[in-house]
C-alpha cells in the first residue's frame, strides 16, 4: 500500500473511532486526577500526623530545649500545607469539553504540576531544613556537654543513626517528586503527539 493510500485512509476513517480516543482522553484524566489526589492527600496526612506530635510534645513539655526548633517546625508543615494547596491542587476540569480542549487542559495542568514537582526542594524540603539542624545542633551540644564518656559514645552513634537517616528520608522525598516530575514530562509528551495528530 502506497504513501498516499495510507494518508487516505487514516482520514476516511470511521467516527467511532474519535469517540474511542475521546473516551481514553477522559480516562487518562481520570487516572491523572486520582494519582494527583492520591499525592496530596498522603502529603497533607504527613504534614497533619507532624503538626499533631509536635504540638503535643510541646504541649505536654516534652524535650523542653527543643520547644522552639519543634514551633518552627510546626510552622514549616504549616507552609508546606500552603504550598500544597497553591501550587499541586487540582483545578476542576470544565464539563464537557471537546477532545483538542481536553488535551489542552490535561497539558496544562500536567505542566503546572511538572513545574511544581521539579521545585519540591524549594518549597517542601528546604522550609524543613532550618527547625531540623535547629534540633541536630541543640541535640549535638548536650552530645557534646555530656560528662558520661560511654553515654556520649551510644548519643553520637544515635545522632550519626538520626543524621544518616535523615538523609536517606530527605533524598527518597527529592527522588519521589523527581521521578513525579519525569512521569509528567512523559505524559506532556504524549499529549503533545495527540495534539499533533
Amino acid at each position: 500500500m502506497s504513501e498516499p493510500d495510507i494518508k487516505t485512509r487514516w482520514q476516511t476513517q470511521p467516527m467511532e473511532d474519535i469517540a474511542v480516543s475521546l473516551f481514553d482522553l477522559q480516562a487518562r484524566a481520570r487516572s491523572f486526577r486520582a494519582r494527583v489526589r492520591a499525592r496530596n492527600v498522603a502529603l497533607i496526612l504527613y504534614s497533619l500526623a507532624n503538626i499533631a506530635a509536635g504540638g503535643a510534645l510541646i504541649w505536654y513539655g516534652y524535650f523542653p530545649s527543643m520547644r522552639y526548633p519543634m514551633l518552627l517546625m510546626i510552622a514549616a508543615h504549616l507552609f508546606v500545607l500552603w504550598q500544597v494547596a497553591i501550587r499541586v491542587s487540582l483545578r476542576d476540569q470544565p464539563a464537557g469539553l471537546p477532545g483538542q480542549a481536553l488535551i489542552d487542559f490535561l497539558k496544562g495542568e500536567s505542566e503546572r504540576q511538572r513545574d511544581a514537582l521539579s521545585a519540591a526542594w524549594l518549597w517542601y524540603i528546604f522550609p524543613f531544613m532550618p527547625a531540623f539542624l535547629w534540633e541536630l545542633g541543640i541535640w549535638a551540644n548536650a552530645i557534646l556537654s555530656h560528662p558520661d564518656g560511654a553515654a556520649k559514645t551510644g548519643n553520637i552513634r544515635l545522632f550519626a543513626l538520626v543524621v544518616v537517616a535523615a538523609i536517606l528520608f530527605w533524598g527518597a522525598v527529592w527522588l519521589f517528586f523527581a521521578r513525579g516530575a519525569k512521569r509528567l514530562k512523559g505524559q506532556i509528551d504524549a499529549l503533545d503527539r495527540l495534539r499533533g495528530e
